[in-house]
């Protein structure tokens, strides 16, 4: 079906008149602060996205040009931006084939390999928007802000992006999406740093080694918490008043650091990985720079190709020449293994029976697993 343009904001309207080049076919407003328009520009012969974000009057001003010079290859090439407006800006980059990583992880069940790649590619292209001269602070890193592009995560959505002047330690704190809003970023005084962009980074290293975090801010409340704004409700408040409650209520979590459930994390990812993400996430203590975060992260040897296939089921392929299949029924882990290569799988009952726990330990002792 045809893009009906009139149905279009009069912002995205505008900003096609400024590009009879671009040839729009998807528009997408689930962002919080913009939209995005998917297309063809039939000069530079390519796939691009248009993203429109809104902002304070006069706010953005060096900062396009900056992510612009940037080179690197898991920063997103921004190929023009501008203001539409005081208060209204675009840029455009190119179109990523995977869409965003909110999208890549609900469709793809991602190897242990391959998140701990994905993380190290984040930190590599946030190193890059952090050093000198540039000194950028993204300040809005979260899935929907992050794109995939043949299995490569690209740093995008540069809406928030800030300049730290050289000499200071802070700017002010972005007020997006209070689920990746580190403690220091809350109140009238909240402010950003170097670390506090690593925290967000943290948080997508949780989701990538499998942690779960609903989108869903309701779902994140004290049964309490839900009364009281059940209550809310009922009292027909104005809407701003039920956000404010809620934002409050996960404030409360995140500064108590209760806001992840890292049991949620599967058994096989190596405890070292896991701890390095909780540091990355603490309220004291944690990274200072991505160095650091980076330092920490550095694996030795190779990761097991482990693999979460559903809620029951893992699988590690070709791990000194054998395949393992383990499934959990009724709180019980049995363990199934076969050549690299043959047809089936032999259950190993030295290995089966115990929780997801003790079957891990079982098989790392044996296997010499990190």
């Amino acid at each position: 079906m045809a893009l009906d343009l009139n149905a279009l904001p009069h912002e995205a309207r505008e900003l096609l008149l400024k590009f009879p080049e671009f040839e729009p076919n998807h528009f997408n407003d689930s962002g919080a602060n913009g939209y995005v328009l998917l297309g063809r520009h039939n000069v530079l012969q390519r796939d691009v996205a248009l993203k429109i974000y809104f902002h304070a009057p006069n706010e953005v001003d060096q900062e396009p040009a900056l992510v612009a010079a940037l080179n690197h290859a898991n920063v997103m090439k921004v190929l023009d931006a501008r203001n539409l407006r005081p208060d209204c800006s675009f840029f455009m980059t190119p179109f990523a084939n995977y869409g965003d990583l909110s999208t890549y992880l609900r469709e793809n069940h991602l190897s242990l390999p391959l998140a701990f790649r994905l993380l190290v590619q984040l930190l590599s292209g946030l190193s890059a928007l952090h050093s000198d001269p540039i000194r950028l602070l993204h300040r809005d890193l979260k899935p929907q802000n992050l794109l995939v592009h043949d299995d490569t995560i690209l740093i995008a959505d540069f809406g928030s992006v800030r300049h730290i002047a050289s000499g200071s330690d802070s700017i002010p704190a972005s007020k997006h999406s209070v689920l990746y809003r580190p403690p220091e970023a809350f109140g009238d005084d909240g402010y950003f740093d170097f670390s506090s962009d690593c925290y967000q980074a943290g948080i997508i290293g949780y989701l990538l080694f499998g942690g779960a975090l609903s989108e869903d801010l309701s779902s994140h409340l004290k049964r309490s918490e839900a009364r009281q704004l059940a209550e809310l409700r009922y009292q027909n408040v104005p809407w701003y008043q039920e956000c404010e409650f809620v934002d409050q209520c996960i404030r409360t979590r995140v500064e108590k650091g209760t806001l992840l459930d890292w049991d949620s994390i599967p058994e096989f990812v190596p405890r070292r990985i896991v701890r390095t993400l909780k540091r990355a996430i603490a309220t004291k203590n944690r990274f200072g720079d991505v160095s650091e975060f980076l330092a920490q992260l550095a694996s030795p040897k190779p990761l097991p190709d482990w693999i979460r296939e559903n809620s029951r089921t893992c699988t590690l392929s070709a791990w000194k020449g054998l395949n393992y299949q383990l499934t959990e029924r009724n709180g019980q882990v049995s363990v199934m293994k076969r050549r690299v290569g043959a047809a089936k799988f032999m259950n190993d009952n030295a290995l089966s029976g115990g929780t997801w726990k003790q079957t891990m330990d079982l098989l790392s002792d044996k296997l010499g697993l990190p």
